[in-house]
């Protein structure tokens, strides 16, 4: 069984809005407040299948993603195969989870939000402003759990978009320096608080399904807005590895899951940006695929982020807006699993 994860960037801004059946996708996309001009839809589209056809998935977990007819309408004119959609949370961009119908893969159903006293599905409470009352919170978007049957076995996949730690005209109020710096780190360090409470319930909801099965095949998987290496926050503010949480604690080594690319050797990157305060371009892992001890137990495994795929579809075209020129601001990440 493939597995790929993807953050397609902002891909539900392919399609007109409404309820049109067929949906309709746009010839070109002028931009808004959320997501980037695009001058050709389609060919974008078409670039963006191109990567999946190479790497060829039984299983896919996107975020980013738009309704499921629109995922349907993707898949059908630019991927090909049959597929199966369920659609999770995320308000306009979605986490979707798609598979393979004639890939020997069945039992593919919504799985349970709720183990024991965890419910992943509803608010929290966290002090995210650092005013020592405790907040009431809920997920920027909900962790997305899938359940279905592969070589036999019953898997279930948590696909996961934690709340991203842009702050609006950060690095402008960065580089004002005094107070406007001061109300930038105010706000950054509240954001990254609220991703370490979601990816703080993530991993409860991991425990609490490991104790009652510590055999049970698990997939964790999307993009954590976290990845590997310190950065200003880490070392001045104290905060601290997102990944590092939901992959687990030294004190419980049977409920670490195993990172596919780091545990795997892998060097390369899922995304690259620009760090203001840093000042300097970042490649960065934040897109994660975790197996839990079941499945390492049963199957042997290979990870990789598709690099030559991916950068087949990339394009250099001065006449085009930016967001056309690559597949997607992330790099997918692919496992292949083979039972022992």
């Amino acid at each position: 069984m493939r597995l790929m994860n993807w953050n397609i960037e902002h891909m539900n801004s392919w399609w007109e809005g409404g309820s049109a059946n067929p949906p309709v996708m746009r010839n070109t996309f002028a931009g808004n407040t959320f997501s980037p001009a695009i001058t050709d839809v389609p060919a974008l589209a078409t670039r963006v299948g191109a990567v999946i056809q190479a790497v060829d998935p039984d299983v896919i977990a996107i975020q980013e993603g738009p309704g499921v007819p629109e995922m349907q309408h993707f898949l059908t004119t630019f991927v090909g195969g049959t597929w199966q959609v369920l659609r999770g949370a995320g308000g306009a961009q979605a986490l979707l989870v798609v598979v393979r119908q004639d890939r020997g893969i069945t039992d593919f159903t919504p799985g349970v939000t709720s183990v024991g006293e965890i419910d992943i599905s509803g608010p929290f409470t966290a002090d995210v402003d650092a005013d020592l009352h405790l907040d009431t919170v809920d997920f920027a978007r909900v962790p997305q759990i899938v359940r279905f049957v592969a070589h036999g076995q019953p898997f279930v996949l948590i696909n996961n978009h934690l709340k991203s730690k842009f702050v609006n005209q950060g690095e402008a109020l960065f580089n004002a320096g005094g107070e406007d710096r001061l109300l930038f780190f105010a706000e950054a360090l509240k954001a990254r608080r609220r991703i370490s409470g979601e990816a703080y319930r993530l991993r409860m909801y991991l425990d609490a399904v490991l104790e009652g099965d510590p055999a049970a095949n698990i997939l964790v998987c999307g993009d954590l807005n976290d990845g590997p290496g310190s950065d200003f926050f880490e070392a001045n503010f104290l905060t601290h590895s997102v990944v590092d949480r939901v992959f687990g604690s030294i004190f419980h080594v049977e409920r670490q899951l195993t990172h596919v690319l780091l545990h795997g050797g892998s060097t390369d990157y899922t995304a690259k940006f620009f760090d203001f305060i840093d000042k300097r371009l970042n490649e960065l892992v934040i897109d994660h695929i975790g197996l839990s001890r079941g499945i390492t137990g049963r199957f042997t495994w290979q990870g990789r982020v598709p690099v030559d795929e991916y950068e087949a579809q990339v394009i250099d075209d001065s006449s085009l807006h930016e967001r056309d020129l690559m597949p997607s601001d992330h790099r997918p990440v692919v496992v292949e699993l083979t039972p022992v």
